[in-house]
């Protein structure tokens, strides 16, 4: 069973896909999915789940999708609101038990969900997919010199000035092969405000806060967009708090792969298990 869904984030509509599976009944311990950077939502992960005995929400964030909001303006902590109005959106549900509640996101959205975890205590799990560790040492990466750097804040203080967008590959450099990945109509052009947000971006400084509650990350290798070290030093910080698993192979977008979906499954209905 698939529903479309509106409901507000403060003070911006957001849409959202509910999944159950059919003939569902009680209360089934809910899931928020959110996107990434990108934008792509993933709905053969939300249908699995789903079938495992989840209701799942999959969200567009504010400014994607069908959701309301300023095309182009990125903020994390607005994100972070999103997940945790999400999750009161799902615990009003006469069909969702509100005390097991888990949150998934990938790529920002991975990073995202660690910072609404570490604030929201209603959360009783989070999953996080090629998580950016701290958004400075990632666009650092980008701009790989001091001087580059400079000159690239530079360049972000002048379109702000002038009230102009920056282009989406000179904050989150996706390879050529990948951009197939991104879905039609996802924003290409970005306020200032987005970088700011991307520069204070700072799981690692957070994830602790959602102990004693379970983290998971997963990770590959090979990816070229956000460095698979940045899972392991969260991984550090979280220490036994925290599970991770690093595959191989799939590069950025590992939330449409079968056993991605089927590891993030297997490792919920261990820590959040459906009745």
């Amino acid at each position: 069973m698939e529903t479309d869904v509106k409901f507000k984030s403060d003070d911006v509509e957001l849409a959202a896909t509910f999944y159950a599976k059919d003939g569902s009944k009680g209360r089934l311990p809910g899931i928020v999915l959110g996107h990434g950077f990108a934008g792509a939502r993933y709905p053969k992960m939300a249908a699995y789940l789903a079938g495992l005995g989840y209701g799942v929400l999959s969200i567009d964030f504010r400014g994607y999708g069908l959701s309301g909001g300023v095309r182009g303006k990125v903020i994390p902590r607005e994100q972070v609101s999103d997940f945790k109005n999400s999750v009161s959106y799902l615990a009003q549900r006469d069909d969702i038990d509100p005390d097991r509640i888990s949150i998934i996101g990938s790529s920002l959205g991975g990073s995202i969900a660690i910072m609404a975890a570490a604030q929201d205590t209603r959360v009783k799990a989070c999953v996080a997919g090629c998580p950016i560790a701290n958004g400075d040492s990632t666009m650092r990466l980008l701009y790989d010199t001091q001087e580059k750097f400079d000159k690239f804040l530079k360049y972000v203080e002048e379109k702000r000035a002038r009230g102009e967008t920056i282009p989406r590959f000179e904050i989150v450099m996706i390879p050529e092969p990948l951009r197939a990945n991104l879905p039609k109509g996802t924003p290409m052009e970005f306020y200032a405000d987005t970088v700011d947000g991307f520069l204070s971006l700072n799981p690692k400084e957070v994830i602790n806060d959602i102990a004693p509650r379970p983290v998971f990350i997963i990770h590959a290798k090979d990816d070229h967009v956000v460095p698979y070290e940045d899972a392991e030093e969260l991984k550090q910080i979280a220490g036994s708090n925290c599970d991770l698993e690093l595959i191989d192979k799939g590069d950025h977008f590992i939330f449409g792969m079968d056993s991605v979906i089927t590891s993030i499954g297997n490792w919920l209905v261990k820590k959040v298990p459906p009745k």
